[in-house]
Parts: C-alpha cells; sequence; structure tokens
C-alpha cells in the first residue's frame, strides 16, 4: 500500500463531515525551533512539507499535494509522519502517538454530549 496520509485523513472523515483547514508541525519527534531547524529523524532531504509551510493554516487543497508520500499510521520507533491538527464542520483531528506508533484522534469541535475516549494507550 502506498503511503498518502490524504487518503487517510479522507478514510477518517465521517460521511457527513467536511474538511476545513490543516495546520502541519515538525517531523515526527523533531522540533521547529526557527533559528535552529533541523529535519525530523526519518524525514526525507526532499521535504513532503516545506518548512515554509508548517506552522501555517492551510486550506485542504493547499495541503493535499503535500500529505501525498507519507501516512498518519505506523509501528513503533520514531514517529514516520507530522504532527498535524485538522479541524473540520465537526471535530478537530490531530496525531496521537505511544512509543512512536502514530494515529489519528479527535474531539468534538464544539462543546456536546459526548463519551470521551483515552488515546495513546
Amino acid at each position: 500500500m502506498d503511503s498518502n496520509a490524504w487518503e487517510e485523513l479522507q478514510t477518517y472523515l465521517e460521511p457527513d463531515e467536511a474538511l476545513e483547514s490543516i495546520v502541519f508541525g515538525a517531523w515526527g519527534w523533531g522540533s521547529l525551533d526557527e533559528e535552529d531547524f533541523s529535519p525530523g529523524y526519518g524525514e526525507r532531504e526532499a521535504l513532503p512539507v516545506p518548512v515554509e509551510k508548517r506552522g501555517v493554516l492551510l486550506s485542504p487543497s493547499e495541503a493535499e499535494p503535500l500529505m501525498q508520500s507519507w501516512c498518519f499510521y505506523g509501528g513503533f520507533g520514531a514517529p514516520e509522519c507530522y504532527a498535524t491538527y485538522a479541524w473540520t464542520n465537526k471535530r478537530v483531528i490531530w496525531v496521537t502517538q505511544y512509543d512512536g506508533s502514530t494515529s489519528l484522534s479527535s474531539a468534538p469541535r464544539n462543546p456536546c454530549d459526548t463519551i470521551p475516549e483515552m488515546p495513546g494507550g
């Protein structure tokens, strides 16, 4: 299966849910210190998400081409994806990691009656 975070995010959405905005952070356990940026462990030399696009609110059409060569779901070890927040008309979605194993998690965008989950464990 090819890596494609965009397709994974589309599959994670509910049928009546629309993606509104996305923001990317660092790769894996990396950081985005503006004075001393260095690619995260295992991040490709040709950065899928350029540094100047990180920390910037993007529309879905701006984000989609940046999400074609990596995936949200990964095994243990250093995470192999970007820290991400995605806003929809219903939820806020983010990457949860437990010892490097990554997956998507979410919470309702607005206060509502719901059963909270415990991601990451």
